[in-house]
């Protein structure tokens, strides 16, 4: 029996190291405010949750504190090359159109539904530990303006 559940746990954890070296996007990432460059009012804290990201599906949830301490949550699932809703508290905020050009990096697209739209590409560090998230957002009354936020693995 102690054989058996000690082949069952190497197996696992073998598996789980396979499945980790196959999607290394795969993971929980904080925003580190320091090394952003964000306008306006930073959230008070921001983590990503990563659950999907390959050539078939992409898959998210953003939560946080804005800047007034007030909780938020948004989540995206759909797949590389379709529009998809980004929603937010259960309201489509935007459309949003993923490439994967390579392993480390995603491109976006996004519209949102106040008339805003997103460009932007998505990049997962050698080392798997960073994303960096650079955009060029124009709001709804044509002002443009560039942010880049990093994401640090926890």
């Amino acid at each position: 029996m102690v054989l058996f559940l000690l082949l069952s746990c190497t197996v696992a954890f073998a598996q789980k190291k396979k499945q980790a070296a196959k999607d290394p996007w795969i993971g929980n990432y904080k925003l580190d405010v320091a090394q952003s460059k964000i306008s306006g009012q930073p959230p008070q804290q921001e983590t990503v949750a990563l659950s999907a990201v390959s050539k078939d599906s992409i898959k998210y949830t953003i939560s946080g504190k804005d800047a007034h301490g007030e909780s938020y949550t948004m989540n995206f699932d759909g797949k590389v090359g379709t529009a998809a809703p980004e929603m937010a508290e259960g309201k489509e905020i935007a459309q949003i159109t993923f490439q994967m050009p390579s392993s480390h990096q995603l491109t976006q697209q996004a519209r949102g539904t106040n008339g805003s739209t997103i460009t932007g590409t998505v990049t997962l560090s050698p080392d798997n530990k960073t994303i960096t998230v650079r955009e060029h957002i124009k709001d709804s009354k044509g002002a443009e303006h560039d942010e880049t936020s990093v994401y640090v693995r926890q």
